[in-house]
């Protein structure tokens, strides 16, 4: 499951047809879409209605990425995590104990999970290098070389945690998961420390051309279009 997370963090070459400005543009619209909508919902069914049109203009995107099914299997860790939190609060309102009102955590599920999804769609769309670039033009070159190495740690290291859980389950029979802990921090400080090395011998590209329109452009925005119109339509009703 890990495994699976970690790809979600990795850049996919599907998307070099589109421009740069495309590439940010829709999951930076899919977030305002999401804030907006939960302030113009009317009611419990038109948030919901809201929120899966979202996720599955986002589905609709990911196809085009890695497949579907990829991005599901990814997701799965972050379902696992609402699943249980959603039972505990609906545990706690049967119990009479202090809890959100259960009919606002279904929306508050699939919010969470367009959420997060467009946010990985950052990270999927647009290169390392591009991300370096746009930083650069704002004048915030260091943060651009710290952002890069955040943003080349995390898939790494969540490979790997994946990658050590496997070995301590079959060595240990899924006893003393806790042994993982040490060798993944040595290993991050030390796939940190050859990332810094290699800056300093070799430097940082920032070569990278920013674009500003492609013709296969035109698909991701008719489908920011179709979302916004159904969106829109909620509201109305």
């Amino acid at each position: 499951m890990l495994r699976e997370f970690s790809y979600l963090f990795t850049y996919s070459r599907r998307f070099e047809n589109y421009s740069t400005l495309a590439r940010f543009i829709f999951p930076s619209s899919i977030i305002i879409l999401l804030f907006t909508s939960m302030h113009i919902s009317r009611n419990l069914i038109v948030e919901v209605y809201m929120y899966t049109s979202i996720f599955l203009v986002e589905l609709i995107m990911a196809s085009h990425i890695r497949g579907v099914r990829s991005i599901i299997n990814g997701l799965k860790l972050i379902i696992s995590f609402i699943i249980v939190g959603s039972i505990v609060f609906y545990i706690s309102s049967l119990l009479g104990w202090l809890s959100p009102d259960p009919f606002r955590i279904i929306p508050g599920a699939l919010r969470l999970v367009a959420f997060f999804t467009a946010l990985v769609l950052f990270f999927q769309v647009i290169t390392i290098r591009e991300w370096r670039r746009i930083f650069n033009a704002l004048g915030l070159k260091k943060q651009s070389m710290l952002f890069s190495m955040i943003m080349l740690q995390i898939p790494t290291t969540m490979y790997y945690l994946s990658e050590a859980a496997t070995t301590i389950r079959l060595k240990y029979k899924g006893k003393k998961i806790h042994k993982i802990v040490v060798p993944l921090i040595l290993l991050s400080l030390y796939t940190s420390r050859s990332m810094i090395e290699s800056y300093v011998l070799y430097g940082v590209s920032l070569e990278s051309k920013l674009t500003l329109f492609k013709k296969k452009d035109i698909f991701i925005y008719t489908l920011l279009l179709t979302v916004t119109i159904l969106v829109i339509f909620g509201a109305l009703v």
